[in-house]
């Protein structure tokens, strides 16, 4: 069934795979078969009044010879030599012509002599004595390009492969070696009379120069003036992490990130130091290789991450911008952070092959206890009675039990990912290509992702001045899902049906027909719901080095992101059965361009350094979606694969909508003696989406910081390896929720039947507003960094304020404008905190001990509403007569507020009723606090005024505590995540306690209200959905500490891998993840929020997709 819905599209895929991986490799090929054509002793070097001794090194790096020579060859000599494919013996002669050096060669060496003397081969040399090994960090990655050379012999040296491997002929048997790589402390080791050795170097934390990627650039982290987060990926690439968004949750400070169901493939809300817009976007910018790329929308309208496009492992580094400082340079985008994400590319050398994989289990991460077929019955007869009704059930018999949520979980659900990575290149070109595949099955069964992915980087030097890189990525994705209905029948089907009726159809109403239903088991045996997304992030650029200091730089992306959803819904099951089985296929296609220019100047002057950049961009988007769709089968053999045997269509629908950007932007870094640093940016962004009077926007920024640490007097203590107190100030945009022509009068069509004919007229469907403007958001921060102990300890504290003004909203308009609603700038949000960053290494050696702990306490509020003081989410503008979700949005009130009523216990006696706002009551009903009145105090009535706040969604502190133990070639991965002073409404606990007794409940709801249990929590059974009024009954502590990882790995050590030559490196590790959730929340899971990344939904669970928990093994292996 599923495979004929996919069969086209992954032909097509996997065809463009096939041509585009043998053009790549057909491109590796002859890079490589030109790489050892100049192996022969042909060379080609082209030099000009250079020493010697480069010549000599080149002609060395181009053939298989050995330079050999005493001190009285003037390896220092000035020479100038340009030949193209020369005879080794005609650059010899060249070289050395009108000198009284002499040469000759002998076996693999060419050996120099002058001033009348002899020069011979070392004795080690003769005699083949060499020593070999190879050189790593402390985490055992081999260092590339490491020197290494024998002490007190400057002419005995070599370099390590890209293994990190070495071979080196000695002058002496019991010779020094002096190995050195930047940023690493240089290290002597004495080879006495061992011929291989391992040599681990550790990093110069003194010296270490981290360097940040920040917007169009980078620069050093010493000199790094904003709040700027930077995530540890190499440690996170040490566990098995679904995807990249799950790599930033509980990393750095200021992040705060929700994984919003455990369905395959669900999105994550990713906030940056709060939410700052009612109705637009709140998500941030993410920026991958340097291209802006945006969340697609699949063909359910449901976001996802872009980041899902990129495999875990193809990860190099990702920085999270926060203050305005850095996230000004991206002006109207800005406003919500900007997280910038870098793959890895290839390195020169020898071609390396990694292959990493992992496979795991899933399961239920918690199972609801419910009540059995006698109990329902019971408990359902008893509110009939209640209601005036006669029972139903002879509660006499003992009905078998139907187990609906053992039924439609998916035990031990697999997991695997597949990972090959290919890298390598020469002085010239490099390469990095990977292939990956990644199937997640869900915890409920017919829920499954499969993800496949495709990416390549190449870089070459066309010059010493120009080179050119490409960035390919090709991300197609299947997911089949459940909806809702499933979610929430396999909880409350009542117990006591059976699955199947007798004549083999699916049960989908109560013996009593009272109720109707989807049979759980029905749809998930019938129905189709199946979503396709193909993906290509292409970026091509050339980058000219115009003279020493001045670099411009020109690139090209093209984003196109295809999503088709089929769905039918058979007849076999109720909601298809009501119109004979339903059929729908929608399309939406998405291609985006965008072309960067970047002219950047650097220099260095006494103590003044200067880097200045400006530059233009522009973008564009075009959407195209198309949907379609009929019912009214004669059965359910087509499914959705013919539109046209159904007997009745729904109207199709199109629509194809555009917007583009055009951007000017500038940035100066100035800094004096390395201490006192300035960064100032504006970005000018003119958006399609705004009114011919507010078109274009500016947004301006600036910060200072001072490395104290380097002032003599802050030295002298003793107590700072690092101290940079700073500060910054600057403007941001958001553009981003809004549609795409918000501030233009747009017409509608509709249509009547006439005479059998349809006629169609148009009519205004929007208003226009040519003074509609962004939504900016002002930010200020301060910050400081400590660093102790050659920086093994820092610390990194920063407090922020930042406040958005001209919201833009809906409000009413008049009447006689023909509309009810129009979009408006009024409103502001505030948000202000602090941040806090911990990172220490107490214990470095053969047992090593580093952690991290990261805080960030957010303060939400609603400054102003224009002219009201709240609005209900559930209407446009300020219509106060709805609500929505038990949500508000109240003026000095956070974002994700809950309101409704304030739960009062139960009534026990009839005089409480009689002395109460609610007299029609009865004893073991729910009473309700009497709060207000229209004049402000309670009035003796429960109506829409006794509503309150009743809790938040937000949390007044949250972040991650990450630890990671290596005793040799073992080490141990704890991560955990933890939130405090966050709440839940729990809309499953509304349905699942609501005791009406017509579907299943929570087994809990036995001990219900009666005359002899008087002092039970939950009210008497009734048919009557008084019960389930919006109150804070139902509010609770969402608080949690999660353990999201435990991983214990081991690297299997060298000389066990002698076996073959091929296997350079092995690692083996098995994982827990979120096993283990410390939390007083009664439901499945306290990091939820059913309706994703709306920043009003947040903290609402309702029979959302179980939270699984996973047990993985995997490996990584390089060859």
């Amino acid at each position: 069934m599923s495979y004929s819905v996919k069969r086209s599209r992954c032909k097509q895929f996997f065809r463009v795979m096939r041509i585009t991986t043998l053009l790549l490799f057909v491109f590796i090929f002859c890079m490589h078969a030109e790489n050892s054509s100049s192996q022969n002793v042909n060379v080609t070097i082209k030099r000009s009044n250079t020493e010697l001794e480069n010549v000599l090194n080149d002609i060395e790096k181009q053939t298989d010879y050995l330079f050999i020579y005493n001190k009285f060859v003037n390896v220092d000599r000035k020479v100038s030599v340009n030949l193209k494919k020369a005879s080794l013996e005609e650059v010899l002669a060249n070289l050395f012509a009108g000198t009284d050096v002499k040469y000759s060669v002998d076996g693999s060496y060419i050996l120099l002599s002058a001033g009348g003397t002899t020069t011979t081969i070392p004795l080690s040399a003769q005699q083949g004595k060499t020593v070999s090994g190879v050189i790593t960090d402390i985490n055992g990655e081999p260092i590339i390009g490491a020197n290494v050379v024998e002490k007190g012999s400057e002419s005995v040296g070599t370099v390590t492969d890209v293994d990190g491997k070495f071979t080196l002929a000695l002058d002496k048997p019991t010779a020094t070696l002096v190995v050195s790589y930047i940023g690493y402390l240089t290290k002597e080791v004495p080879v006495g009379s061992q011929s291989v050795l391992k040599i681990i170097l550790s990093e110069d934390t003194q010296n270490l120069e981290e360097v940040v990627v920040i917007g169009y650039g980078s620069v050093k982290k010493s000199d790094l003036t904003g709040a700027v987060g930077s995530i540890q990926v190499d440690k996170v690439q040490g566990i098995s992490v679904k995807s990249v968004d799950q790599m930033l949750q509980g990393r750095t400070s200021g992040l705060y990130m929700v994984q919003n169901s455990g369905m395959p493939g669900a999105s994550s809300t990713v906030r940056i130091r709060g939410g700052n817009s009612i109705s637009g976007g709140n998500e941030p910018l993410y920026i991958i290789d340097g291209m802006p790329v945006y969340p697609s929308a699949d063909a359910s309208q449901t976001a996802l991450s872009p980041l899902n496009s990129i495999p875990t492992s193809d990860i190099e580094s990702i920085e999270v911008l926060k203050d305005a400082s850095s996230t000004a340079i991206y002006g109207s985008r800005g406003a919500n952070g900007v997280i910038i994400v870098t793959t890895k590319k290839g390195k020169s050398g020898k071609t390396s092959v990694a292959f990493d994989a992992y496979w795991g289990i899933q399961n239920i991460y918690k199972k609801y206890d419910l009540l059995d077929s006698r109990s329902f019955e019971r408990l359902a007869n008893e509110a009939l009675v209640n209601s005036g009704g006669a029972a139903i059930y002879d509660e006499s018999l003992i009905p078998a039990t139907t187990d609906w949520q053992d039924l439609t979980s998916n035990k031990n659900a697999l997991t695997q990912n597949y990972q090959l990575t290919v890298s390598g290149g020469n002085d010239k070109t490099t390469f990095l290509t990977s292939f990956n595949y990644f199937d997640q099955e869900g915890v409920i069964k017919a829920s499954e992702m499969k993800k496949y992915a495709f990416r390549a980087n190449i870089d070459h030097k066309i010059s010493s001045t120009i080179n050119l890189g490409l960035s390919l990525t090709m991300t197609k994705v299947d997911n089949n899902r459940v909806g809702n209905s499933v979610l929430q029948s396999r909880l409350t089907t009542p117990p006591n049906l059976p699955v199947m009726q007798d004549d083999g159809s699916y049960t989908f109403s109560d013996n009593n027909g009272v109720i109707t239903f989807d049979n759980p088991v029905g749809v998930i045996n019938e129905k189709v719901d199946w979503h396709t997304s193909f993906r290509s992030l292409n970026n091509a650029f050339v980058e000219w080095n115009i003279i020493k200091g001045l670099k411009f730089k020109s690139s090209f992306g093209i984003d196109i992101d295809y999503a088709t959803n089929k769905s039918y819904n058979p007849r076999s099951v109720y909601s298809g059965s009501q119109k004979s089985g339903e059929a729908k296929k929608v399309s939406n296609n998405t291609y985006t361009w965008i072309n960067e220019n970047i002219l950047t100047y650097t220099n260095t002057w006494g103590v003044h350094s200067f880097t200045g950049m400006v530059g233009y961009t522009q973008q564009q988007s075009t959407y195209d979606g198309f949907n379609a769709g009929s019912y009214g089968f004669l059965n359910d053999n087509l499914q959705m694969n013919n539109l046209g045997s159904g007997t009745t269509y729904t109207a199709p629908g199109s629509e194809v909508k555009k917007w583009a950007l055009n951007s000017y932007l500038a940035r100066v870094n100035y800094t004096v003696n390395n201490k006192y640093l300035l960064t100032a940016s504006i970005r000018a962004d003119g958006s399609s989406r705004f009114g011919s009077d507010n078109r274009w926007g500016y947004f301006p920024s600036a910060a200072l910081a001072w490395r104290a640490s380097e002032e003599p007097f802050i030295k002298d203590l003793n107590i700072f390896s690092n101290l940079k107190p700073r500060v910054s100030f600057g403007i941001t945009g958001n553009q981003d929720g809004i549609g795409t022509y918000p501030a233009y009068a747009l017409l509608g069509s509709n249509g009547y039947v006439a005479g059998g004919d349809k006629v169609t007229g148009y009519y205004p469907s929007q208003v226009a507003n040519t003074n509609l403007k962004w939504e900016t958001t002002s930010q200020f921060d301060a910050g400081i960094d400590f660093g102790f102990f050659n920086n093994r300890l820092t610390v990194v504290i920063d407090g922020y304020y930042k406040k958005t003004r001209d919201l833009l909203l809906k409000v009413k308009v008049p009447g006689s404008s023909g509309f009810s609603s129009g979009l408006k700038n009024i409103g502001e949000v505030e948000n202000k905190g602090f941040e806090l960053a911990i990172n220490a290494t107490p214990i470095e050696g053969d047992f090593t001990w580093n952690t991290s702990l990261n805080l960030t306490y957010n303060k939400n509020k609603v400054l102003d509403l224009g002219d009201v003081s709240f609005i209900y989410p559930s209407q446009p503008g300020q219509d106060e007569t709805g609500i929505h979700l038990g949500r508000i949005i109240q003026v000095g009130q956070p974002l994700g507020t809950f309101y409704g009523y304030v739960y009062d216990g139960l009534f026990s006696t009839t005089d409480d009723i009689a002395s109460s706002a609610q007299p029609t009551a009865k004893p073991g009903d729910i009473r309700y606090k009497d709060i207000s009145g229209t004049d402000g105090v309670p009035d003796g009535v429960i109506n829409d005024l006794d509503r309150t706040i009743i809790g938040c969604a937000q949390p007044k502190l949250f972040g991650g505590f990450n630890n990671t133990f290596s005793y040799k070639n073992f080490d141990l991965n704890v991560n955990t995540i933890f939130t405090i002073g966050n709440d839940v409404y729990n809309g499953t606990r509304v349905t699942m306690e609501n005791m009406q007794g017509s579907t299943n409940m929570f087994a809990s709801t036995m001990n219900y209200w009666t005359p002899d249990n008087q002092n039970a929590p939950l009210p008497r059974p009734l048919r009557s959905k008084a019960v389930m009024r919006v109150s804070n009954q139902y509010v609770e502590n969402g608080s949690y500490l999660r353990f999201q990882n435990i991983t214990l790995g081991y690297n299997v050590p060298a000389e066990f891998l002698n076996f073959t030559k091929y296997v350079s490196g092995l690692r083996v590790y098995a994982s827990l993840q979120n096993f283990f959730t410390i939390t007083s929340y009664s439901g499945d899971n306290p990091e939820v929020s059913k309706y994703g990344q709306d920043n009003l939904g947040a903290g609402y669970d309702a029979f959302s997709y179980p939270f699984a928990k996973s047990v993985l093994f995997g490996l990584n292996v390089k060859f």
